[in-house]
């Protein structure tokens, strides 16, 4: 008996902890993640104005974000930082809120903080510069800013050494000859392969889960009108990618309510649009989020091929076409896929503003 309990309690956790994971919404490649975090990214009118600069922070994922508190009369003061108020509740706005019963105070109509800060003071270029110095540690600071930055360093780096040795850019490798089997330009081009390999598998392999999971969300969002799986999508792209109209147009937030902040409606009298500037983009067309979730598919699927060639063949027997062909087509799907983040990205973020916080004053 005892060891059925034990056993029960072990399988339960590990379900528990697998669907924790299924449904976590990591970045779903390094160039989408960087396209999405240059969109979202403070603007030089954000950096200039002192009372938008001093609040700028960043979520998980990277993105710029600004922390406002709802006062008794509905109206929203910006703060400096998110801990000013101590722990008070903090919500994205969501009009799941209202669908659960809660009471939200809005104004008939607030002026929003593009319009209330619009003809303020300007910082000068020495503030300004020091504030983005210190936007960009408070992005290095957050789990995706880490991880993108010192990413791409290594990308960077490694890639640069290939690029030289490529050019035979180092007389003192080029020993006995340069092509030489045995020379250690030779031995180096295979190292470095070997490496930047490896730094392509970390997001080709350790994302593939949820991108094929994406990948059926897509097929049931697309085919079966699933509001569900678009959601859910919505949430996973939300630094780009806005949801249709029939997503979210049955008012039925209230039985996921961490996905309602994807269903913002438009402004209206009764109902003002709780965004950074007070509007909220349109749209995304469907086949664009189709084209990033391909994107990122197809360098998964490149990977495998990929890392057949560098694993199954010594650097002697190996083709020689095939690490420059798979790698031009891993990282050419995953560019795509950035520049489509980013290109969206751009489009909400100039639309909406940075993400809105709102914390409710007790």
């Amino acid at each position: 008996m005892a060891e059925s309990s034990t056993s029960k309690g072990i399988g339960g956790r590990l379900r528990r902890a697998s669907t924790s994971l299924v449904n976590a919404n990591p970045q779903l490649g390094m160039w989408q993640a960087t396209g999405t975090a240059i969109a979202q990214a403070p603007n030089l009118t954000e950096l200039r104005v002192p009372e938008i600069s001093d609040g700028i922070e960043f979520n998980a994922q990277g993105h710029s974000a600004q922390t406002a508190v709802r006062e008794g009369d509905g109206d929203l003061i910006l703060v400096k930082t998110a801990t000013a108020l101590g722990n008070q509740p903090t919500s994205d706005f969501s009009p799941a809120s209202e669908a659960q019963g809660q009471t939200v105070p809005h104004p008939k109509r607030w002026q929003s903080f593009s319009e209330k800060y619009r003809d303020g003071p300007r910082e000068k270029w020495g503030p300004t510069i020091k504030n983005g110095l210190r936007a960009f540690w408070k992005f290095f600071r957050t789990p995706s800013g880490f991880c993108i930055i010192i990413y791409f360093l290594n990308i960077v780096a490694w890639g640069a050494m290939l690029f030289f040795l490529l050019l035979k850019a180092a007389p003192a490798m080029n020993y006995p000859t340069a092509d030489d089997d045995n020379s250690p330009r030779k031995k180096w081009l295979e190292i470095d392969s070997q490496i930047l390999n490896a730094l392509f598998c970390v997001t080709g392999f350790g994302l593939a889960p949820w991108r094929f999971r994406d990948l059926y969300y897509l097929i049931r969002a697309k085919f079966m009108q699933d509001k569900v799986a678009m959601r859910k999508l919505a949430a996973q792209n939300k630094g780009w990618f806005r949801p249709p109209a029939w997503a979210c147009d049955d008012g039925d937030n209230s039985s996921n309510p961490g996905l309602g902040d994807e269903c913002r409606t438009v402004e209206t009298t009764e109902k003002p649009a709780l965004t950074f500037t007070g509007n909220v983009a349109p749209p995304t067309a469907l086949w664009k989020l189709g084209f990033n979730i391909s994107m990122m598919v197809l360098n998964t699927l490149f990977q495998v091929v990929l890392s057949y060639f560098m694993w199954a063949y010594n650097r002697i027997d190996r083709p020689s076409w095939a690490t420059g062909t798979f790698i031009g087509l891993g990282c050419g799907v995953s560019m795509f896929a950035g520049l489509m983040s980013w290109w969206e990205g751009r489009k909400v973020k100039k639309i909406e503003g940075p993400e809105l916080k709102i914390i409710d004053q007790v």
